[in-house]
């Protein structure tokens, strides 16, 4: 096992001491479980609620019958006129990737069958 000398501020420090105490096991334990907590984040893919599916795509038909009737021009011009945004924190080039590929090959074996 390798070793890390940290640096924290008194209020983190304390505040990891009041969390381990909290679950009765010793502080390096407890920042080792947080750590690994956040790092395994990085691998979950979450399912959505079916209730939360048909909502997106019920959203998504409405915003297509409203564009259906748009031209190409008028669709461009409205989206660049939207808001960007930046990623979420936890979705990385990585993980984009990865998800882009279950794709693309969940679709191809849609076509497939």
């Amino acid at each position: 096992m390798n070793n890390v000398n940290l640096q924290l501020p008194k209020s983190l420090y304390r505040n990891l001491e009041a969390l381990a105490e909290k679950e009765a096991v010793p502080m390096n334990q407890y920042i080792i479980y947080v750590l690994t907590r956040q790092v395994a984040e990085e691998y979950i893919i979450r399912v959505l609620p079916d209730e939360n599916i048909i909502r997106q795509k019920e959203s998504f038909n409405q915003l297509l019958n409203k564009w259906g009737k748009t031209t190409s021009s008028k669709i461009d011009e409205i989206l660049d006129k939207r808001d960007l945004v930046n990623p979420e924190e936890t979705l990385s080039k990585e993980k984009i990737n990865r998800l882009q590929k279950m794709i693309t090959q969940k679709n191809l074996s849609n076509t497939i069958l």
